[in-house]
This record gives structure tokens, C-alpha cells and sequence, in this order.
């Protein structure tokens, strides 16, 4: 059940009696901006401007709780920089723009200093300069049922994430690269805590 694509798994979690797990694969990253590239596991901006390009999944979040990780590969060619966002954003939204977070369709984490973005934050809960460095994950799950987003930095709880009542379905899971060389890594079968 779910795609089979290059790019980025999701995981949806159902619960079952005795709080059993299922987990399979829900989504894959299927759509970026022109100046991003999908190799496999790997998605990187390649070129271009300091601006938000967006890249997204193809298969709508609307019910259940869903989990996904990647690495942080690399920083901007330039300085290393981490300024990207991941979370989730509505679904068909346009890939060769960004700031989804400004205008109510976008919610995220920004690596670099773990400070959330959309539902009219900028930055708010900032975990300070170098929140994540390269090498981390950072983990996504959004429990559509209750409205919230948690994150996570190595599998481990981070930060204080969007509470219920946060996040009204359907979306997708998404990434908004800024500097050209920013890239990020799909990890398989990650399991957050």
C-alpha cells in the first residue's frame, strides 16, 4: 500500500488493539521546483537563488498518523547553510514557489535553528544556531486525527512541535529547500520515539 517512487517514504502508523504497529509505506517525494533535483532518496537544490523551492509528496495525508526521516546530507555550497524547512504542506500547491509557511499552507521545522514555521509562527520555540547539524535526521509525524505535528532530532522527541488543533487535512509531506547544494536523504524503515 503506497507509492513506489524515487524520493522519500512516509510511514503511516495504524493503531491496533494491545497497541500493536503496522507500518508500511505511504508516500514518496514525487513533485519539486525546477531548480531541485529527485535522485532516488536524494533531494537536492542544485541551482538558483537563495529562494524557498518547494518539493512535495504525491499521496494525501488524510487520516491515521504518518512518520517520515531524512538526513541531512548537505548545507548551502556557499556556507554550509541548514535554513530549510521540512513538515507538511497542502496538497497542489505550486513547486516553483515557497513560503508556504507565511501564508497558511505550509507548517515546518527550520533545520537550523528547530524554530517552527506556519499557523502564524515565524521561528517560534527556536531551539538556537545549529539546532540540527549535518549528519542529523529530523523526523516528522503528523496524527491526522488530533490536528498536531511533532518533530524529532535522531529518532528522539524535539521541541514542542504543532499542538492539536494545529493542521486541517488533507496534506502532503513537504520540504522547502533555500540555497543551492542544501540536500537531504531519505531514511528507510526509520522508527521515531
Amino acid at each position: 500500500p503506497g507509492l513506489v517512487n524515487s524520493g522519500v517514504v512516509f510511514l503511516c502508523e495504524q493503531r491496533h488493539e494491545l497497541d500493536q504497529r503496522e507500518r508500511y509505506p505511504m508516500a514518496t517525494w514525487a513533485r519539486a521546483g525546477s531548480t531541485c533535483e529527485i535522485a532516488g532518496d536524494v533531494l537536492t537544490k542544485t541551482r538558483g537563488g537563495n529562494y524557498n523551492r518547494l518539493a512535495t509528496t504525491e499521496e494525501t495525508m488524510a487520516a491515521g498518523v504518518h512518520e517520515g526521516e531524512v538526513t541531512l546530507t548537505a548545507g548551502a555550497t556557499a556556507n554550509q547553510s541548514l535554513a530549510l524547512y521540512i513538515g507538511v504542506a497542502r496538497e497542489n500547491l505550486d513547486v516553483e514557489k515557497g513560503g508556504y509557511s507565511k501564508r497558511g499552507d505550509g507548517w515546518y521545522i527550520r533545520a537550523n535553528d528547530g524554530g517552527l514555521w506556519g499557523g502564524g509562527l515565524e521561528s517560534a520555540d527556536s531551539q538556537g544556531t545549529r539546532a540540527f547539524v549535518i549528519g542529523d535526521r529530523v523526523g516528522v509525524r503528523l496524527d491526522t486525527g488530533d490536528g498536531s505535528l511533532r518533530f524529532f532530532k535522531n529518532g528522539v522527541a524535539f521541541g514542542a512541535g504543532f499542538p492539536a488543533g494545529s493542521i486541517g487535512g488533507p496534506v502532503v509531506a513537504a520540504a522547502e529547500l533555500v540555497c543551492p547544494g542544501q540536500c537531504i536523504t531519505l531514511v528507510r524503515g526509520a522508527a521515531l520515539g
